[in-house]
């Protein structure tokens, strides 16, 4: 049992696909639900994660092994700034790992920290107040490949590419001042290693985002298309259902009429002709809305009978029910809605060691139907877009009876679906 939810994306981020409902749909009237059991391999939201991990890990790992290493060149710099930079980096570095269990604040962590490294070594001859020794680097050398990771990852690719390619020139022509060692030819070495390094990981990052973004937007085509062809189904069936009124009634009985010439023949003529009428009208009001109405107690008896077939044991509790009637159509959406939540209890919420149960029950001129287990539960907001199953299964069918469904669910506090409905409160 499922329901909807996805997080939002950055303006400079490719827009992900709104997200929906759960893996148990009911058998597509017209084949396989497309949607069935299907995970995609990269989505949009899975692939901006994986980038807040890796990058927070890769920013603390660094800032960790190299704080020493930093540490021991803070005497050969400015005691106020190069102290600050320093610090000031470390602080984006923390952030960016922060940003890992904060989804919303990747994004700016990561732009925080591209631009605080470039900042860092720009300003690098203004920071050194005397030589570092012959043997060592400046100590943003350290961190090129964090700054430009952070960057592949928090701007938007043409941004990101010019941030690659600047960072590796900045850091070449800081090396070869006398400030920052006057490396010569082993600064260039260096500078074309961070640039390979830095652009590899920038074409992976818009590889895998368009990739992803390819997946969202066929993912979404999918459902448009599935949900527009349950509509035409629908169509198709009602076309079906009157083409064989016509033909088996209102031609049988024009047939009829052209060929009845004594009294007894002319009197069958007519009365095939009001029962083709009777058919035509029934068709038009939907003829399954015009099946007498049924009690709750009957209602209670045909889902009782519905789920006792299941795999897993599912309870009918006792409750208080009276004569109200329902209509056909009524009972006929909340008996299916609650044998589809019961069946995606039997699916998703455990074995049967895990408690079912079913209730039906009159209040007043209401009637209330609860399907329950104490299974594992689900997380609402995590639950991903592309599913249909409560939404059209149980949600929607309720509510094109005039009814409530709400569905109230905690990981590993079970799932109650709550089903209502008010005589004279529909549409």
């Amino acid at each position: 049992m499922a329901t909807t939810a996805e997080p939002a994306r950055a303006a400079d981020r490719p827009a992900a696909t709104p997200p929906v409902a759960d893996p148990a749909a009911e058998p597509a009237p017209f084949g396989v639900d497309p949607l069935r059991g299907l995970r995609p391999a990269i989505t949009q939201a899975s692939v901006e994660r994986l980038f807040a991990v890796l990058i927070a890990v890769a920013a603390v790992g660094y800032g960790a092994v190299y704080a020493p290493s930093v540490i021991g060149q803070l005497p050969y710099l400015d005691p106020v700034w190069g102290t600050v930079s320093a610090a000031l980096l470390g602080a984006s570095f923390l952030f960016v790992g922060v940003s890992a269990f904060v989804q919303r604040l990747a994004q700016v962590a990561q732009i925080v920290c591209a631009l605080l490294f470039l900042v860092v070594l720009v300003t690098w001859p203004l920071t050194v107040r005397e030589p570092i020794p012959a043997g060592q680097v400046p100590w943003p050398w350290w961190y090129c490949t964090v700054g430009s990771t952070a960057a592949a990852m928090g701007f938007a690719p043409w941004r990101a590419t010019v941030y690659t390619a600047l960072v590796p020139a900045v850091y070449v022509v800081v090396r070869m001042t006398p400030l920052g060692g006057d490396a010569g030819v082993s600064a260039v070495l260096q500078g074309v290693f961070s640039a390979i390094l830095s652009g590899a990981v920038l074409v992976i990052a818009v590889l895998l985002r368009r990739a992803a973004a390819s997946v969202d937007a066929a993912q979404a085509t999918a459902i448009r298309r599935y949900s527009h062809a349950i509509r035409e189904h629908a169509t198709e069936v009602e076309r079906v259902q009157v083409d064989a009124i016509v033909h088996d009634s209102v031609l049988t009985t024009l047939l009829s009429a052209a060929r009845a010439e004594t009294p007894e023949a002319k009197a069958l003529a007519a009365r095939m002709a009001r029962n083709a009428i009777d058919h035509l009208g029934a068709a038009a009001a939907d003829l399954p809305g015009e099946a007498p109405p049924v009690t709750v107690h009957e209602l209670r008896a045909r889902i009782a009978d519905a789920v006792e077939a299941l795999a897993a044991p599912v309870v009918l509790r006792d409750a208080p029910v009276g004569g109200l009637r329902v209509p056909a159509t009524v009972a006929d959406a909340l008996a299916s809605a609650a044998l589809q939540a019961s069946v995606n209890s039997v699916q998703h919420a455990g074995g049967p060691d895990v408690e079912r149960w079913v209730r039906v029950e009159q209040r007043g001129s209401t009637v209330h139907v609860e399907v329950g287990d104490s299974g594992r539960g689900f997380d609402l907001a995590a639950v991903p877009a592309a599913r249909l199953g409560v939404r059209r299964s149980i949600i929607e069918r309720v509510q094109t009876v005039g009814g409530r469904a709400v569905v109230a669910s905690n990981p590993g506090a079970g799932t109650r679906i709550r089903l209502e409905w008010t005589a004279g409160g529909h549409a």
